[in-house]
């Protein structure tokens, strides 16, 4: 596996973070909100710092672009992307769906991802061209078919509602069987187990959904924007069991059409 180091660092990083997360669930202090409106605790800042020092031990020619502190480019085209603490406001409030992603982008490629819930005891992982796996199974996407028969997941709309996204959004799920609502992380492992058929959020950020497009991609999904670009850079995530990619695409299109 030619990742295997990396992945084996990334995944000790997660445990140990989600070690911290449950230790602290019964003293969640020091909550403070940032500029945009979202919280923060000493956790989220403690298991970064954690992480960051790991990774840049093993392997300090390499990049990081963490939530909390931001991004050290390299000159490598090596890039760890790491959310400590994903779903700060389902942890604040007890609910178990937190998550610590961690991922490797390598020369624009998402080559390692690690998503570990610690209040659930389910950790998923992939590395390039070996697979994705919860808990040591191999795990796969869905095979449905057709749009009218998925079961979905949509992130970041309601904070959006109004904007032409949202509206395009909602225009889109009419066309699934079911739209589950919001699970953070979580969403996105349902889609790589085949919980899931597709997922869609509109507020991502690169630390959000690097882990997820490794993962996905690697359990034989598919990622992209809205507009159908592979990347997780322009702000909004596409997740699917890629059968369903083109459809989900396409109903975006007709919803531009009908909302213009």
């Amino acid at each position: 596996m030619a990742y295997e180091k990396e992945l084996e660092i990334a995944l000790s990083c997660a445990r140990q973070a989600g070690k911290i997360q449950l230790s602290s669930l019964q003293n969640r202090k020091n909550i403070t909100i940032k500029s945009d409106h979202s919280p923060v605790t000493e956790i989220d800042r403690q298991c970064e710092s954690l992480i960051r020092n790991a990774v840049i031990s093993c392997f300090p020619d390499d990049g990081f672009l963490g939530e909390e502190t931001g991004c050290h480019d390299s000159g490598n085209g090596r890039r760890w992307i790491v959310d400590p603490l994903d779903g700060t406001r389902p942890y604040i409030h007890g609910i178990p769906t937190y998550s610590t992603l961690i991922a490797l982008e390598d020369n624009k490629q998402y080559v390692t991802g690690v998503i570990h819930f610690a209040g659930l005891n389910e950790t998923y992982w992939a590395s390039f061209s070996d697979g994705a796996y919860c808990n040591g199974e191999r795990i796969y996407v869905s095979r449905t078919e057709n749009l009218k028969d998925a079961f979905g997941s949509s992130l970041g709309f309601l904070e959006k509602d109004g904007t032409r996204s949202a509206r395009q959004l909602m225009h889109a799920m009419k066309q699934w069987d079911y739209c589950y609502g919001y699970m953070d992380a979580y969403s996105y492992a349902g889609v790589a187990c085949g919980r899931l058929d597709v997922c869609v959020n509109l507020l991502d950020k690169p630390w959000d959904c690097a882990a997820a497009a490794c993962i996905i991609t690697e359990a034989g999904g598919k990622i992209s924007d809205i507009h159908g670009n592979q990347t997780i850079e322009n702000g909004t995530f596409i997740a699917t069991n890629g059968i369903l990619h083109d459809a989900v695409l396409a109903g975006f299109s007709k919803s531009e059409e009908e909302t213009s």
